[in-house]
Formats: structure tokens, C-alpha cells, sequence
């Protein structure tokens, strides 16, 4: 017979499961990361670099709009120039003064793209750099290629 007080019951005959004791019995299923997940890189620039980072984003703000109708924000030129820097690493100069003046610009990159430049075998372990001045060289490289007569339409393609 069963007491109705589970304070008098028979230890032995139930086992009284915890909380705890229940989560840790049911196996934990990792969640699968989001496909459009994005990684936030800030990168310093100069007063120059920055005006001609801003310049250029409100000339193409005119002709690309985002999906949603928005016009282009900052972050999302930047980090389409970011892109085809990567895509076309033959452009980047490698050896250029780098300064962190404490004033930054963001990108956010696509996290597989994020890979080629943070990843374990990405391109701040194979040069040695830090990922802020990776970035910092590719975005200066394609400003620079821009300068000497490099197209818009072909980077925003």
C-alpha cells in the first residue's frame, strides 16, 4: 500500500528522478548555425581612405538599391568591395604602411567567406597578420585599383 505523503514512501521501491537527472538523460541535439550567418570585421582607416570609402558608396547608392528596396548602407559596399578583393587576391599589396588610427569602418561578411580570412587556414595565418589588417590591405588594394581606372560595375557585378 502507497502512502499518499511521499515523504513516508519506500525509498527503495521508487526512485525519485530529478530534474537534472532527466535532462541529462535525454541526448542533446546541436542546433545547425544559421545558412545566412554573418561575421562583423571592423577594420581602421584613414581620414582619406574613409572619405573615399563614403564617396564612392553614395555614387553607386544611385544605381543599386538592396533587395528590399533600401538604399545601399555603408556596410554592405564596404563588404562588397571586401569580396572582390578576396576574389581576385592578385590585386593586393601586401606590404603597405598600416595604422590603427582608432577610427573604423564594419563589413559582414558571409561566415564561409569570413573562413578565407579568419579560418584555420586563412589568410591572416598564412601572412601572419592580424585579421583587422588583412582586411585593411584588400580594402586599400581595391581603392588603389579603382584609382588607377578599375570599374565600379565590375566590382558591384
Amino acid at each position: 500500500m502507497e502512502s499518499l505523503n511521499p515523504m513516508f514512501q519506500n525509498s527503495h521501491s521508487k526512485k525519485i528522478i530529478s530534474k537534472k537527472e532527466e535532462l541529462e538523460r535525454i541526448p542533446k541535439k546541436r542546433r545547425q548555425p544559421r545558412s545566412d550567418k554573418c561575421h562583423n570585421i571592423k577594420f581602421p582607416v584613414t581620414p582619406i581612405m574613409q572619405m573615399k570609402l563614403r564617396t564612392l558608396c553614395k555614387q553607386m547608392e544611385r544605381f543599386i538599391q538592396t533587395k528590399e528596396g533600401q538604399p545601399l548602407t555603408q556596410t554592405a559596399f564596404n563588404t562588397t568591395l571586401l569580396q572582390f578583393g578576396l576574389n581576385h587576391i592578385d590585386i593586393v599589396d601586401w606590404v603597405q604602411d598600416y595604422k590603427d588610427t582608432k577610427t573604423y569602418m564594419h563589413t559582414m561578411l558571409q561566415e564561409n567567406s569570413y573562413k578565407v580570412i579568419g579560418g584555420p587556414y586563412g589568410l591572416a595565418i598564412q601572412k601572419q597578420l592580424s585579421e583587422r589588417k588583412v582586411v585593411f590591405m584588400i580594402m586599400a588594394s581595391v581603392l588603389h585599383w579603382i584609382e588607377k581606372g578599375g570599374s565600379l560595375e565590375e566590382i558591384l557585378q
